[in-house]
């Protein structure tokens, strides 16, 4: 890893948002439970989404992880961790979109 980007992943550490992802994040990792529910969620959606699935079996899943997700919800620190990482992702979007932006507008200068 370059130094530019030992330095941009340090400076995207210093944000709320991923100090509240952090803080988070600790909470789900004390309990066992909670720790193998959130990471069990992860990997059936990772694989739901790399899977060649017919559209049926798709749906299917997809009704069941949605089930799943709704349950999870209903647990304050899943809940709390759900939006820490939404809102982590968001700023990383918009991260990204500018980076592209900038570099879009450097590729059309002359």
């Amino acid at each position: 890893m370059t130094n530019k980007t030992k330095e941009l992943v340090e400076l995207i550490c210093t944000t709320d948002e991923f100090k509240n992802l952090k803080k988070s994040k600790k909470n789900i990792d004390k309990s066992k439970t909670l720790k193998k529910k959130v990471d069990d969620f992860k990997k059936r959606q990772l694989k739901i989404q790399s899977s060649k699935l017919s559209k049926e079996q798709l749906n299917s899943e997809m009704i069941r992880l949605n089930n799943d997700f709704k349950a999870l919800h209903e647990i304050s620190q899943v809940n709390e961790f759900f939006q820490c990482t939404k809102k982590f992702n968001d700023m990383m979007f918009d991260l990204f979109k500018e980076i592209n932006i900038l570099l879009d507008s450097r590729l059309n200068s002359k």
